[in-house]
């Protein structure tokens, strides 16, 4: 593969699996069947739909992050972390798309961010990508870790919203390990963070 092809690999990676949490939520207009039933618990259902969209794009994108390394290099420490949080991610992602086998109401492309949002998201993710392209060693290194500590904070914390509006115990216990799972994650880069430090 020549190195133009590859750059395109990996600037499509970074925008949509290293950045998923700043760049690659489209925003879109629920379709009708997103919308829940009429009644008290409608907002409910829309806020589930809503936050299962964003964790599963999330895991869609982190699932792809060891992609990063088909022309960057990091230490095994760096690189196998990472790796290791892309396998997780495509493993919880299989545990959410049987969800709506069990549950129709689950829908996972109502994603509806305010236009604003999202091209402050979009320009943020093109500046990390930057950033991460023109840089090697230590630095790229370090700003790996930053953006995968990002995304693991912000998975922890969509599961725990999440829980606050899910009723199905099966669901709920699968949100509470992916939040432990994604907060080890985090500690364990924090803990690199440090230690690559200058």
């Amino acid at each position: 593969m020549n190195r133009e092809f590859l750059t395109s690999i990996v600037k499509w990676v970074l925008l949509c699996g290293v950045l998923g949490v700043e760049g690659c939520a489209s925003s879109s207009t629920a379709p009708p069947s997103a919308l829940a039933p009429p009644g008290e618990n409608g907002g409910m259902f829309r806020r589930r739909n809503e936050g299962y969209s964003l964790l599963y794009k999330l895991m869609l994108d982190e699932s792809q992050v060891g992609g990063i390394f088909i022309i960057k290099h990091a230490d095994d420490s760096v690189g196998g972390v990472v790796k290791e949080i892309g396998l997780a991610a495509k493993d919880a992602q299989k545990q959410l798309h049987d969800f709506p086998n069990s549950i129709n109401r689950i829908e996972f492309d109502v994603l509806d961010l305010p236009r604003v949002e999202q091209e402050a998201r979009d320009l943020e993710a093109k500046e990390q990508e930057k950033q991460l392209l023109t840089s090697s060693g230590q630095t790229f290194e370090l700003r790996l870790l930053l953006t995968q500590i990002q995304a693991m904070g912000y998975a922890v914390n969509l599961c725990k919203a999440l829980v606050m509006v899910e009723d199905d115990p099966g669901h709920i216990n699968f949100l509470n390990s992916l939040s432990k799972q994604c907060d080890d994650f985090r500690t364990r880069m924090e803990e690199l963070l440090t230690v690559k430090s200058p």
